[in-house]
């Protein structure tokens, strides 16, 4: 990503690839666990990028893609095949990408995850890159139980919109 190697990088390489990009930080302060950036012009309705980073060591642990909240199920099918044409098929998939809640989990060979996901009934869609090295094996697992949680438990992936007449 932006020509550093995400599993070894360090806060100071990250900082200095996202000035070449050009990115305009909205945060760069070592005080804070996370630098975040104003994206709009890397992908369709991305609005900032967060990389989170290990207190000590200052590796890079996460990086946060935030989107705006889209009104059609269309956003998390175009960035699932944004994915995979670079990274392949998931390790990893739970529910429906035509409606519902989704996730997709990539593990890759360098211990970084990708989460790909979409909640219900808000739409908005996560992509996140993970250092399993810095945060712990499963993290993409464990950032789809935390955003069930954050949405009032666990959802039926086989559940109809309340609009569908059963």
């Amino acid at each position: 990503m932006f020509g550093v190697r995400l599993s070894t990088a360090t806060r100071d390489e990250v900082r200095q690839a996202l000035r070449q990009e050009g990115l305009v930080a909205q945060r760069e302060d070592t005080a804070f666990a996370e630098d975040i950036y104003d994206a709009p012009n890397l992908m369709p309705g991305l609005l900032q990028l967060k990389f989170s980073y290990a207190r000590d060591s200052q590796r890079l642990a996460k990086v946060d893609y935030i989107f705006t909240t889209f009104s059609d199920n269309a956003h998390v099918g175009e960035l699932m095949q944004r994915i995979e044409r670079r990274y392949g098929r998931p390790a990893k998939v739970t529910g429906r990408e035509e409606s519902g809640p989704y996730h997709a989990v990539w593990r890759l060979q360098d211990q970084m995850e990708v989460f790909v996901g979409r909640e219900w009934p808000s739409k908005t869609t996560y992509l996140k890159f993970f250092n399993v090295a810095v945060m712990g094996p499963l993290a993409a697992d464990l950032e789809q139980g935390a955003t069930q949680q954050r949405l009032g438990g666990a959802q039926n992936p086989h559940a109809l919109p309340i609009w569908v007449k059963r």
